[in-house]
């Protein structure tokens, strides 16, 4: 019998917890429904896919033919459905109970709604960790697919064909290597050519020719250029024809594969994404340095395989962001009780929030306002269960050895760093459902580059050289020298500009900023006290119901000016029912840029239901300016609202100033 290559094709389809619906249906539109009708005019030709949860939800309910097509194909042995983690997590980075029930409940959707029991395994973002074997054998995980370049690190020295045994304390899972370069063949190069790469594996006698493509579905309609390559000029027919007219070549899938052949042997992988991955968990120079040594050994195949990156673990060290809500999401679970507040749990750890590279991810604030949505309306559930009007608590929430101070009740929550001059870095409005401390810091980004350079026009694919969607994206190019986050204070000798604010072009003492500040928790109400090295207070905050008061003591502070930064999370720059109010007056919108003097200060949001009053009886000076990052995205670099900065400014009298939050929720 004639030595076949045998070709699965795998494609992996998703869509993030809170995600915005447009964007599912111009999605579903250039390219998961027309991927699907193209296959069902060829049911000789058999495909894996694998849907996220979130994906499968909004399919279900909005779209239901597709649900019944997918079903057809189905039954009818052509679509091999996938396993996963229902809501998409990093299996790595949440604990082996939300493991499993992530794993079960996919199982358990797949099951009901498509008859059939999945034994394979998308693993999100190919971020492997041979300790995750464990938790995957254990959940009823039989094979799963990282990038062939997991198996070069671990000394193989040629890319890998067929599949392996992955295992750990006992237990074991199947692991098929996904070829990279095919990753950039399809569908971007001829068909002719990406045949010609895979009959090269007819010459490698001493294995099985088994060759997986696996990639991103989106790649296939919904990418910069693909549509009118794949389906205009239909790349996707004539690749599928071509294929079926080979007499070398059997399109096949995981589950034939392994009842046909046996695995190639024992594999025991590092720490490992794909290779993009590791290398946007690096910072910018790092990753400089990285693309340096690539270069110097492009032509040293047998040593550049031990090149490689970060590990993604990294993120929650290069942005904040990330580690905040990581520190929220793991500390939700370790209080986690009921189904319902698992539900949510489930849905807080949908990866892309947490994470950057060639899309928005944790830059897009409605996917980060999706997980901080789902910890608070599920710990909201806790607080009920607890019985109590207030929490007050201290343990170190985000892993930096020290200790940050809780204040709760039923409208709001309010986590402090006293290590950190005292600063607010979370405040969830509870009703709403919001963290309105879910802001961004602006970084250098190792792509900022391109901004200089001028980028491009249009992109075709989104590992080209990036275009730049708007002109003079270089005057936003800030970079924080401090986390921007709330009851940030600032010592002025002269009075800022809101254009300095905007840009950085006021007097910052970091050391002041971030002055490390002993604590005490009020016995009596909910309240704390910040107190310096001499044990002085410097400022008292107290949470009354829908209210926060804070007094702050000016007698240490040597300088003109005392200010009081605060750092919203107000999503969109010019919608018109987000607006700022001095004294009654209206001031803008969210992004306004905007000087003045009062005493009570507004932001509403009619949209989300909520209105905040700052309130001072001393006058202050007002300066408002919107944050924006420069980001990347799959269709270019840009720009992206991401906070309202505001600073209240007062006169160093030396004595004391009182301020007040006040909060108003309503409904919509």
């Amino acid at each position: 019998m004639a030595r076949k290559v045998k070709f699965i094709l795998c494609l992996h389809s998703h869509q993030p917890v809170g995600n915005l619906d447009y964007v599912f249906k111009s999605v579903y539109r250039e390219s998961y429904l027309p991927f699907l009708k193209e296959f069902e005019k060829h049911p000789d030709f058999p495909v894996s896919l694998h849907y996220s949860g979130p994906l499968l939800e909004w399919l279900e309910e909005n779209t239901p033919e597709y649900f019944e097509l997918l079903n057809l194909m189905v039954k009818r042995g052509q679509v091999e459905l996938i396993g996963g983690a229902f809501y998409e997590p990093i299996l790595s980075f949440i604990k082996s109970k939300d493991r499993i029930d992530q794993i079960k409940y996919m199982q358990k959707y797949l099951f009901e709604n498509f008859n059939c029991n999945p034994d394979g395994f998308w693993l999100a973002e190919r971020v492997w960790e041979q300790g995750l074997v464990y938790d995957m054998a254990k959940a009823g995980v039989k094979f799963t697919m990282v990038d062939h370049t997991h198996f070069l690190y671990a000394g193989f020295n040629k890319v890998p064909s067929g599949y392996y045994v992955a295992e750990d304390r006992g237990k074991f899972v199947y692991v098929f290597p996904l070829n990279e370069k095919l990753r950039y063949l399809i569908p971007f190069k001829p068909v002719n050519e990406v045949l010609d790469y895979l009959k090269t594996f007819l010459d490698r006698e001493e294995d099985e020719a088994i060759i997986v493509y696996g990639d991103d579905g989106e790649k296939f309609g919904s990418w910069p250029g693909t549509f009118d390559l794949i389906y205009k000029e239909k790349w996707l027919s004539r690749f599928i024809n071509e294929c079926l007219k080979q007499d070398w070549l059997e399109v096949t899938t995981f589950e034939r594969v392994l009842k046909n052949y046996s695995p190639q042997g024992l594999c025991y992988l590092p720490d490992a994404s794909y290779r993009e991955m590791m290398e946007w968990a690096l910072y910018p120079d790092d990753q400089q340095k990285l693309e340096d040594l690539y270069r110097e050994f492009e032509n040293r195949s047998d040593l550049a395989r031990f090149i490689r990156g970060g590990s993604y673990r990294n993120f929650r060290k290069k942005y904040p962001e990330s580690l905040i809500m990581y520190s929220r999401m793991i500390d939700f679970s370790n209080n986690c009780q009921t189904d319902k507040q698992r539900q949510y749990l489930l849905k807080s750890q949908c990866n892309c929030a947490y994470w950057h590279g060639v899309f928005g991810g944790i830059y897009l604030p409605h996917l980060r306002n999706a997980v901080f949505e789902n910890i608070i309306k599920g710990e909201n559930l806790l607080f009920e269960q607890l019985g109590v009007e207030i929490v007050k608590e201290e343990k170190d929430i985000n892993f930096d050895g020290k200790n940050e101070v809780i204040l709760w009740n039923r409208d709001l929550k309010l986590i402090f760093e006293p290590h950190r001059g005292g600063r607010l870095i979370s405040l969830d409005l509870v009703p709403v459902g919001t963290n309105i401390q879910s802001t961004f810091t602006r970084q250098k980004e190792f792509y900022h580059r391109y901004v200089f350079e001028g980028g491009k026009k249009e992109m075709v694919g989104v590992h080209d050289t990036p275009a730049l969607k708007e002109p003079d994206l270089d005057k936003y190019l800030v970079y924080d020298k401090y986390q921007r986050l709330s009851f940030i204070e600032h010592k002025f000798n002269t009075l800022p500009s809101a254009e300095d604010i905007e840009f950085l072009n006021f007097e910052i003492d970091r050391n002041f900023i971030e002055r490390n500040l002993n604590y005490r928790i009020c016995k009596r109400k909910a309240g704390v006290e910040f107190l310096n090295s001499e044990n002085q207070v410097e400022k008292k905050v107290e949470l009354k119901d829908r209210k926060i008061e804070i007094e702050y003591n000016l007698e240490h502070i040597a300088s003109k000016y005392f200010a009081v930064e605060f750092n919203l999370f107000t999503l969109s720059p010019d919608a018109p029912d987000k607006y700022f109010q001095l004294d009654g007056g209206f001031v803008g919108n969210a992004g306004v840029l905007f000087e003045g003097k009062g005493k009570n200060l507004s932001f509403k949001d009619e949209w989300r239901g909520f209105e905040i009053n700052f309130s001072s009886k001393l006058e202050f000076d007002l300066r408002i300016a919107p944050l924006y990052t420069v980001n990347l995205s799959e269709s270019g670099i840009e720009r992206v609202f991401q906070n309202s900065t505001i600073f209240l400014i007062f006169k160093n009298n030396k004595g004391k100033i009182n301020l007040s939050l006040s909060f108003d929720f309503f409904k919509r």
